[in-house]
């Protein structure tokens, strides 16, 4: 495998499993991860409400299923890397900066400038794999 395989799917499955934890938050039970992220979100104004209502909790099993889909599109993006490496740098440029730029400018919009910080993790997350050179050189494993 080569450095851009094993980042692809490294970060892929943080990011998916990121994702997972924001869509069990749908379950009141499981609710307490999403809210300490969400309390760090909108930091330094508020706190994330100690209970999410129905369209809250909505709302977090559709962002935590896109998310968990955007590690999955890293992960199975790592299959076409000894193909077309260029392709797959510029999919996942093109996808994470969309993501960033929509994201943030919601998140300033909703008087949640903190989330972008935060944002910028899963920027990092998405891009790092893709931003390393060479794509060929095989790893040992």
């Amino acid at each position: 495998m080569t450095r851009l395989e094993i980042g692809l799917r490294r970060n892929g499955a943080l990011i998916a499993a990121t994702g997972i934890v924001f869509a069990a938050a749908a379950w009141p039970a499981l609710y307490l991860p999403s809210w300490a992220f969400l309390t760090i979100g909108h930091w330094p104004f508020h706190a994330a409400p100690e209970m999410a209502d129905m369209t809250h909790r909505l709302l977090m099993a559709i962002s935590g299923g896109l998310t968990a889909g955007f590690g999955a599109m890293l992960w199975a993006l790592s299959a076409l890397a000894t193909k077309d490496p260029a392709a797959v740098r510029r999919i996942v440029w093109m996808t994470s900066c969309s993501w960033f730029v929509v994201d943030s400018t919601g998140s300033m919009m909703a008087g949640a400038p903190m989330n972008v910080a935060l944002n910028l993790v899963f920027l990092a997350l998405m891009l790092t794999p893709v931003w390393r050179a060479p794509e060929t050189e095989k790893v040992q494993t």
